[in-house]
C-alpha cells in the first residue's frame, strides 16, 4: 500500500501582539483514496465499522457522502482552479478514533503521473463552529492569499496567508505564516513517515490514544493562556463566508 503513518511535531507560535508558542507531538494518517477499501480489509483496528478502534465515516469529509472522497476532491480542486484536474488523491488528518472525530485541518494532496504532487486543498474547521472553507495552493507556484475564513478568535480576517509546502517523501513538511503589515502568527508541521500496517497503528494509538481528545484540549487550552495574555479577541461575525 501507498498509505502510511506521519509522526512527528505541530508547531504554533505567535509573534504580535504578544509572544505565545508552543509545540505537540501528533500523528496523521496519509491515505491514498483509492486504497480505502483495501485499508479497511487488511489493517486490524481499521474499518468502516462504528465499532472500530479508527474508523473511515464518508460524511467526516468534504463533499456528497454519496460520492468516493477522491472524486469530491477533484471537483473541489478543478472548481477552484477554474480548470480539470486529475491525478491520485491522498489524505493527511485524521480520521474517528474509538467514535470520535474532529480535525481543525485536513490535507490533499494531488499526485501525478511522474509521482510528483502538483496541488495542495487545504480543507480548514473552525472551534466550536465546525463550519469549513477550503483553500487551493499549485505546488509549483505558491501564491499568498488573502484569508477568508474565521478560524481563531485571536486572529483578525484582514490578514495574508503565505505557504510553504514542500513535496512529501521520507519527510514532511508543511508551513502557513499570517501577517498583516508584519507577521503575527507561524504554524507548520514536520512529520517523519512510517509504514500503516496492524503493528504500526496499535503503538501509535498506545501512545496517544485519542488525537480528538487531545487537540480539542489543546485548542481551548492555549486559548486560555492568550486570554490570559490580554491577546484581543475577534468576533465571529467577521467570517466573510
Amino acid at each position: 500500500m501507498d498509505s502510511a503513518l506521519y509522526c512527528g511535531e505541530v508547531f504554533h507560535v505567535r509573534h504580535v501582539p504578544k509572544k505565545h508558542a508552543f509545540s505537540y507531538n501528533i500523528f496523521l494518517f496519509w491515505l491514498a483514496l483509492d486504497e480505502i477499501d483495501h485499508l479497511c480489509q487488511t489493517v486490524r483496528g481499521i474499518s468502516r465499522s462504528r465499532f472500530s478502534m479508527i474508523r473511515y465515516k464518508r460524511s467526516d469529509y468534504l463533499g456528497d457522502p454519496q460520492k468516493s472522497l477522491q472524486s469530491a476532491v477533484l471537483e473541489r480542486m478543478s472548481e477552484l482552479a477554474d480548470k480539470p484536474l486529475s491525478g491520485r488523491v491522498f489524505m493527511l488528518g485524521q480520521m474517528r478514533m474509538f467514535g470520535l472525530y474532529f480535525s481543525p485541518v485536513n490535507f490533499y494532496y494531488l499526485q501525478q503521473d511522474d509521482g510528483q504532487f502538483s496541488h495542495l486543498l487545504a480543507e480548514v474547521s473552525n472551534t466550536p463552529w465546525n463550519q469549513r472553507h477550503h483553500y487551493l495552493v499549485d505546488l509549483n507556484d505558491q501564491q499568498d492569499c488573502q484569508k477568508a475564513f474565521h478560524v481563531s478568535p485571536f486572529n483578525p480576517m484582514d490578514m495574508q496567508y503565505h505557504w510553504n509546502v514542500r513535496q512529501p517523501g521520507e519527510r514532511l513538511a508543511l508551513a502557513l505564516s499570517c501577517s498583516k503589515g508584519e507577521k503575527h502568527f507561524d504554524a507548520r508541521l514536520s512529520l517523519q513517515r512510517k509504514s500503516l500496517n496492524s503493528n504500526s497503528l496499535l503503538r501509535v494509538v498506545m501512545s496517544i490514544p485519542s488525537m480528538t481528545v487531545k487537540t480539542l484540549v489543546g485548542i481551548y487550552w492555549q486559548a486560555f493562556k492568550l486570554f490570559l495574555k490580554g491577546v484581543p479577541v475577534y468576533g465571529h461575525s467577521q467570517n466573510k463566508k
